[in-house]
């Protein structure tokens, strides 16, 4: 009966201290709050999408009407903090005209700012050059190389551990200088949809 005593106060004691400790590290009026956004790591992102192209050519017409064709985006980057997404794009539009094909490019530099990070909700700015080019099936192209700007929203919604889908709205402006010296400019306004996978836990 004594052996059974000492072991119920030695386990009573055990279980004193590890309540005292488990107090001391939990203090009142403090909790711990986790990162549900569980942005993190590098990432990388494909996307496709409907482009609506524009383009003003700067004699007071303003801007031609929309010609909406197909689009194509690769973004890869990394995550200084859950309000920040930092990284390059890679945009691409196309109209296959038959024997010809012209393409609108833009390669940025890009900031995703997420002002409420648990919603998955984000803001876009970008920079960078623009390329206009078109290529016929005898294998001559010509083009031109400008500056590209961009903005847009966007909503992460986490499908997996490191998994989302994202839809998306960006609005891209080129601006160029032809051979001849004539100022044009070029719109891209892209509805697009993407999935993005990122490393960490």
């Amino acid at each position: 009966m004594r052996t059974v005593r000492r072991g119920m106060t030695v386990a009573a004691a055990i279980l004193m201290c590890g309540s005292a400790t488990a107090a001391q590290g939990a203090p009142r009026g403090l909790v711990e709050v986790r990162d549900e956004s569980g942005r993190r790591g590098f990432w990388g992102a494909l996307g496709v999408g409907a482009g609506a192209e524009a383009f003003d050519l700067r004699d007071g017409a303003g801007y031609s009407g929309d010609l909406y064709r197909p689009t194509v985006s690769l973004r890869l980057g990394g995550t200084p903090g859950r309000h920040l997404r930092l990284g390059g794009e890679v945009l691409g539009w196309f109209d296959d005209q038959g024997r010809q094909t012209e393409s609108i490019t833009s390669l940025l530099f890009i900031t995703q700012f997420y002002p409420a990070p648990s919603t998955g909700l984000y803001l876009k700015g970008g920079l960078g050059l623009a390329r206009s080019q078109t290529d016929f099936d005898d294998g001559f192209g010509l083009g031109d190389t400008g500056f590209a700007g961009a903005v847009g929203a966007g909503w992460e919604v986490r499908v997996g551990r490191r998994t989302y889908v994202i839809p998306a709205v960006d609005l891209v402006q080129h601006r160029y200088t032809g051979r001849g010296g004539e100022r044009y400019r070029e719109r891209i306004v892209n509805f697009g949809l993407g999935v993005l996978f990122q490393s960490g836990r």
